[in-house]
């Protein structure tokens, strides 16, 4: 089941990704991420890059 919250884009264009996303996804600071934007499914998608 999808886990969604609403979140707000700030002046620079960052959003925090919400506690409960967090739970699911195990993204932690410093973390290299990539950000990728699906044009089938018009959703942007993160992927956690390995160290």
């Amino acid at each position: 089941m999808p886990v969604e919250e609403v979140v707000k884009v700030s002046r620079n264009y960052q959003v925090t990704i919400p506690a409960k996303v967090r739970q699911k996804f195990p993204v932690k600071e410093g973390d290299l991420v990539k950000v990728i934007y699906d044009e089938n499914e018009g959703v942007v998608k993160i992927q956690i890059l390995k160290s």
